[in-house]
């Protein structure tokens, strides 16, 4: 959030001391920072102007757990609704063409390890930070067991809600994370699989973005309609889910993405990995 933090909310609170800031002045700024123009000369969206009061909440309860202050003035702060664009998802033709494997230097610029991270993430709808946090002793030929996520500034961290889990992988998918690992000499187990300038730090979100971006440009998506299509590396996550919803039962697919239910069945349902055929079946149709 430092870009938020240097736009937002530095320029208004970096000079007042922490005992002055109070619930009206931080629901003054909020108020104000809705009206804010961007360089388009459009309104900061609610869910921007949320992530700034998220963000300052961070900071006042750190102050006090510190005990610079008794209480936090901005919990008390109500929140914008949020109206989230509709996520956009690839056609399956579109996934077959950037999944081409006889077009990697052509679409993908000959980077095969990013070919590798998209597709992962495409067939087994993992995040981007469990994909950079993968590790060497947790791929399977059969299945990928995510241990890990990536906290930029903790670096190794828990998955999002702790929802560790085993899901399994077609076999082009397993063909080249065991080519990429065998290629790479990896020392340790604890290798990360994806890793940048050292093997215990994982290539940047920044450079993932990029090489995606130009891919999908690369097979007629241009920048102004992935925009509108609102395309990211998250859609991955919707793609696999919507490709999986309604083959198998719901609780099957929930254990798989790792998302929650409100019934407690679905909690206390345990799956091993050979439970799971119906869903390398559908994996192997698609990403064979």
């Amino acid at each position: 959030m430092r870009r938020i933090l240097e736009l937002h909310i530095l320029p208004y609170f970096a000079k007042r001391k922490l005992q002055k800031i109070s619930y009206r002045m931080i629901n003054t700024w909020f108020i104000a920072l809705r009206e804010k123009p961007t360089r388009n000369d459009k309104k900061l969206s609610n869910i921007t102007c949320n992530h700034a009061l998220t963000c300052l909440n961070v900071v006042m309860k750190e102050a006090v757990r510190l005990e610079y202050i008794h209480t936090n003035p901005a919990e008390k702060v109500r929140r914008l609704i949020e109206k989230p664009k509709e996520k956009g998802i690839l056609t399956i033709d579109e996934m077959h063409i950037l999944f081409d494997e006889n077009n990697i230097d052509k679409i993908w610029n000959g980077d095969v390890q990013q070919f590798t991270f998209n597709l992962l993430s495409a067939s087994t709808g993992m995040r981007m930070n469990e994909c950079q946090a993968l590790q060497v002793q947790y791929v399977n030929e059969k299945y990928i067991n995510v241990f890990w996520g990536w906290g930029r500034r903790y670096g190794l961290i828990p998955p999002k809600r702790n929802s560790r889990r085993k899901i399994p992988i077609p076999s082009k998918t397993s063909q080249y994370l065991f080519n990429l690992i065998d290629n790479s000499h990896y020392r340790l187990s604890e290798d990360l699989v994806f890793h940048g300038k050292d093997r215990n730090t994982p290539i940047r979100n920044e450079f993932i973005l990029k090489r995606l971006y130009e891919a999908l440009e690369h097979i007629g998506i241009s920048s102004r309609d992935r925009i509108k299509r609102n395309l990211t590396f998250h859609s991955w996550r919707f793609f696999y889910n919507t490709l999986i919803r309604g083959r198998v039962p719901d609780v099957k697919l929930r254990r798989l993405t790792g998302h929650r239910s409100e019934q407690m069945s679905d909690w206390y349902t345990r799956f091993n990995v050979s439970d799971y055929q119906d869903v390398l079946q559908i994996q192997e149709e698609y990403f064979r």
